[in-house]
């Protein structure tokens, strides 16, 4: 027993020296081809070959001897190989390939017509032929290996002709072949728009969306109830922001398909997520109309809202009666819907509204008593809702009371989102009324949360109090920047900006002072004085690059000029400076792939 143990763990230790062996040989082999060195490769693919019979490495080894030039080799290999294996295809388009490179043609489409004649109706088979012609660019024995699997088998090849055509840039024929695919089989909607969305991006000719634009539009006045292109081109639309025709394209499918306004509000949000709000309005008003019968009607009602909501926050609507109107509507709704887990956004977004754009806190404050004061609110609604009373309350100054109301909210959701949130915004309060060393231990628990905004936005608190703590007996900088934070916090825009004049007039030296030009760039941003925030960005990118900010800063100005000047020389000064001067910044990436394009790389 122990003797026939032994045999075999030493025909075990053999076999895995030899697989340890072959292993190498093969690495070293493809090493020798990669590097061009043909004639020590061709050695290594043929020993592998004679030993594996594998028909990669024979193909290796005839590669190897075409570029030695050595046809009569290669040939007499193929001629044997063929002999061997008469129904072996792929021999004779490698046999047709050594014709070819000799420019014997007559002799190569000989043997690759012989392919095509007993071409066996297995798609896998026919898969694999095809991509071997493709192997070596032969282009048209390709698409005819597919054009005649589709007699022998009930399979198109759509997908893989549409590979071969991309292969190629025959734009038009690839779409073709990807618009009959979906046409005949649904299911792959997905992944031609996947594939679609590969080739937008990587196509530097821009030729190609409106090639598949105008295919789409022919095809849905040939075929108007082939639905399926009407969706390809609300998708083409939606990648294009062309919101409006996309809207379009939407109603006209949902009425047809009687779909009752579902799609619309899909629209609608994607439209909003990209700050479209005329557009994002009609698709909403397109579903209310419907009727509140209809089972999309609150869904539409609610977005509605939101997106009028978000362009007072935004300042996109300023006007008074306009903010009036837009405050009434809120109401109608909550007295539409009552109050539940659907509408308590909507209490929430109208309390803030009140409160921080209609100098209303108290009604504010009265609509989120009245809410808080159901038996049947979840903790989770109850500590969003505490969190704006507490936020309210910061504005009308009683810090006292919002400290209460965050750390209810933060006890009744220990272990969530909302509850880091509150306790991110109690140390925030903390920081803004000069208790930095309580404000620091909050937030380097908060440094973990699981939420990666909070855990970023706690980050940048802390790192801020640490660089700044200390650096004057009095702490005096930090502290009238905390103040400046709080009045900005309290909507006290004019306020915080001689705050912030001071400080950065009087602390020109101050490790702060790059955040004290941010915050002022900030400000400026929101109310669209562009000079000026290109200014305070300047100062950063000039005197204070070395600072914390200043990635932040210089990026800001490439994106600036980039997408809101179309300064494109400009834009490039400064992506070149993220990617010379800040190379361990998370902008870097972004950086090159915009400095490439505008400098117009292919």
């Amino acid at each position: 027993m122990r003797i026939i143990i032994i045999t075999l763990l030493i025909l075990f230790v053999n076999s895995s020296i030899a697989q340890t062996n072959d292993q190498s040989t093969i690495q070293l082999a493809y090493q020798y081809y990669q590097a061009k060195e043909f004639e020590k490769a061709v050695v290594l693919f043929e020993s592998l070959y004679k030993k594996t019979k594998s028909q990669i490495y024979f193909n290796y080894t005839i590669k190897c001897l075409i570029a030695l030039k050595d046809f009569s080799k290669a040939e007499k290999l193929i001629d044997k190989q063929i002999r061997k294996e008469k129904n072996n295809l792929l021999n004779y388009i490698e046999l047709g390939n050594i014709y070819y490179v000799q420019n014997k043609n007559t002799e190569a489409e000989k043997e690759f017509e012989y392919v095509l004649k007993k071409l066996p109706a297995d798609k896998n088979m026919i898969i694999r032929i095809a991509n071997d012609f493709l192997s070596n660019k032969n282009f048209d024995y390709s698409e005819q290996t597919y054009l005649k699997g589709r007699k022998l088998i009930p399979y198109n090849f759509h997908l893989e002709m549409a590979y071969l055509f991309a292969y190629q840039r025959k734009h038009q024929q690839m779409i073709d072949e990807y618009l009959d695919l979906i046409k005949e089989e649904k299911d792959y909607k997905q992944t031609v728009m996947n594939d679609l969305q590969t080739r937008i991006n990587n196509n530097f000719d821009e030729d190609l969306k409106p090639i598949l634009k105008n295919s789409l539009l022919k095809r849905i006045q040939k075929d108007s109830k082939t639905y399926i292109y009407n969706e390809l081109l609300i998708w083409l639309f939606i990648q294009e922001k062309d919101f409006e025709n996309a809207i379009i394209q939407a109603k006209a499918i949902d009425k047809r398909l009687n779909e009752e306004g579902a799609r619309l509000i899909e629209l609608g949000e994607i439209a909003l997520s990209n700050k479209m709000f005329s557009e994002a309005a009609e698709a909403y008003y397109y579903v209310i109309k419907k009727g509140n019968k209809m089972p999309f009607y609150e869904n539409a009602k609610l977005g509605l809202l939101n997106t009028k909501y978000q362009q007072v926050t935004l300042k996109k609507i300023t006007n008074s009666k306009e903010i009036s109107e837009i405050e009434n509507e809120f109401k109608q709704s909550i007295n539409e819907f009552g109050i539940n887990a659907n509408t308590i956004g909507l209490v929430k977004d109208l309390a803030h509204l009140q409160a921080f754009y209609m100098n209303k806190s108290d009604d504010a404050i009265e609509l989120l008593n009245k809410t808080l004061n159901i038996s049947t609110l979840k903790p989770l609604l109850k500590g969003s809702l505490k969190i704006e009373y507490a936020d309210i309350l910061v504005l009308k100054g009683e810090t006292d009371e919002a400290i209460l109301e965050y750390a209810q909210a933060e006890k009744m959701n220990e272990n969530n989102e909302i509850g880091h949130d509150a306790k991110f915004k109690r140390a925030k309060l903390a920081f803004y009324t000069g208790n930095f060393e309580w404000a620091q231990a909050q937030l380097d628990v908060l440094k973990a949360s699981t939420s990666q905004l909070i855990a970023n936005d706690a980050f940048q608190l802390s790192m801020l109090i640490k660089d700044n703590i200390g650096l004057d007996s009095n702490e005096t900088a930090l502290k009238y920047f905390a103040k400046s934070e709080m009045m900005l916090q309290q909507n006290k825009t004019n306020e915080a900006l001689i705050l912030l004049d001071t400080l950065e007039n009087n602390y020109n030296t101050h490790s702060l002072i790059d955040e004290v030009l941010f915050l002022k760039a900030s400000i400026f941003e929101k109310e669209e004085k562009t000079e000026l925030q290109i200014k305070m960005l300047e100062k950063i990118s000039e005197k204070y690059a070395s600072d914390l900010l200043g990635d932040d800063a210089i990026y800001k100005l490439a994106q600036i000029y980039d997408f809101q000047l179309n300064d494109k020389e400009k834009a490039q000064k400064y992506y070149k400076r993220i990617m010379f001067d800040f190379q361990g910044s998370i902008y870097v990436v972004e950086s090159r792939n915009r400095f490439r394009i505008l400098r117009g790389d292919k």
